[in-house]
């Protein structure tokens, strides 16, 4: 038969358990959170810089549309030389 002390002693060790249980929790969830900011901040920056180059790239094309036709067609023929 279990003692009173015994009794005690388990529900001592179950509360413990219970509150490390939840301390882990909330640190996981912490850093979820902190992952989530950070790939939400680099999706940011990254489309940032795709606006920029894609606009300066327009840019060029824009600027001088007969080397854009021409350099086009030479990436072209270089990869159907790659393929073949």
């Amino acid at each position: 038969m279990p003692t009173a002390k015994t009794k005690t002693q388990t529900q001592e060790a179950q509360t413990k358990a219970e509150e490390a249980f939840h301390s882990a929790e909330e640190a996981v969830l912490e850093s979820v959170d902190t992952l989530k900011k950070q790939a939400k901040d680099s999706l940011e920056d990254s489309s940032e810089k795709i606006k920029s180059a894609s606009l300066k790239a327009e840019n060029v094309i824009k600027e001088r549309p007969l080397l854009s036709i021409g350099c086009a067609f030479l990436a072209g023929w270089a990869v159907s030389k790659i393929l073949k």
